[in-house]
């Protein structure tokens, strides 16, 4: 099922196309805390103008995922409101769902326009026919680009995707930004961890891949398969970035997103490491080796060696 709901400058309510289906109502909510930890600040409408568009991937308590994109708006009186625009789809719970964002990649180029269009005032009208247009994904999309990011874990190795992400972040070290998030598997598997800010390339054709990538590499770290609970890809030009949330229960999303989260409240894989560790426990799998058996033998290193 494909809609959208929120508030946009050319109605003075919420408009919605498919709006009430229960996933959507649930990240609704999750969105709105979200809004509200920020609403303490007096600037955060300012703050709240200034973010880039951004896409989604949301886990919901029946099992659906919710894939889309959100972008700052506001209805036809200014009040502050983010208008989103999502696909709603059901994975075979046999089968864990690895590659929301490469399959993300062709909707989040249709929708993104008519994100701006209507935060820009276009009639609503026009942004429903459209919407009605699309086509939904089927069985057979979810397996072809299940088969495009396996070929990608195959193909590339962790030298191919840290060269472009220096390019991005020159300040991202590969071996002290892995074992630094090597560090959060006790936390994680422990306790609920914090909103985790990574980056991601500006090239376009591996920005998405990446981001399944990180996804990938945080649930295995906590023994679990599959995605995070929710993930926010930051489409901004030259520094994209992936907002994980291991637990729908956190609600520091706009917070991460404009820099004023609290440093308990989340955790940077470009900050430095808390201690100076000794060359031996930054120690990686071979970086020539194929990004999946890279993982294998990165989750599966000894603690001492980290």
């Amino acid at each position: 099922m494909i809609g959208c709901f929120g508030k946009v400058p050319a109605s003075a309510d919420f408009v919605s196309l498919n709006g009430a289906m229960p996933e959507v109502c649930e990240f609704d909510l999750w969105l709105q805390n979200s809004l509200g930890r920020m609403q303490t600040r007096e600037d955060w409408r300012e703050l709240f103008d200034e973010l880039p568009v951004c896409f989604f991937s949301y886990r919901s308590r029946n099992g659906q995922w919710l894939l889309g994109g959100f972008i700052s708006s506001r209805d036809a009186s200014g009040r502050r409101y983010p208008f989103m625009v999502f696909q709603s789809i059901k994975v075979d719970t046999s089968d864990p769902f690895i590659n929301p964002h490469t399959l993300c990649e062709l909707f989040a180029g249709q929708i993104k326009p008519l994100l701006m269009q209507a935060a820009q005032g276009t009639d609503i009208e026009q942004i429903f026919a459209r919407l009605r247009t699309m086509r939904l994904w089927t069985a057979k999309d979810l397996d072809l680009y299940r088969r495009v990011h396996d070929k990608f874990l195959m193909d590339f190795n962790l030298r191919d995707v840290s060269r472009p992400l220096r390019h991005s972040y020159p300040e991202f070290g590969t071996q002290s930004g892995l074992a630094s998030l090597y560090k959060l598997r006790k936390a994680m598997r422990d306790s609920e961890p914090p909103a985790i800010s990574l980056p991601l390339p500006a090239e376009s054709g591996l920005k998405r891949p990446m981001a399944d990538l990180w996804c990938t590499l945080l649930s295995r770290l906590r023994g679990k398969t599959g995605m995070p609970d929710v993930s926010v890809l930051v489409d901004s030009f030259m520094r994209p970035g992936l907002l994980c949330f291991p637990s729908r229960g956190n609600s520091e999303m706009y917070r991460m997103l404009t820099g004023i989260a609290a440093p308990e409240d989340r955790y940077n894989l470009l900050d430095p490491l808390p201690e100076p560790a000794s060359a031996d426990s930054l120690v990686l799998p071979a970086d020539h080796l194929a990004l999946n058996d890279f993982i294998e033998r990165f989750i599966n290193a000894r603690d001492e060696q980290y």
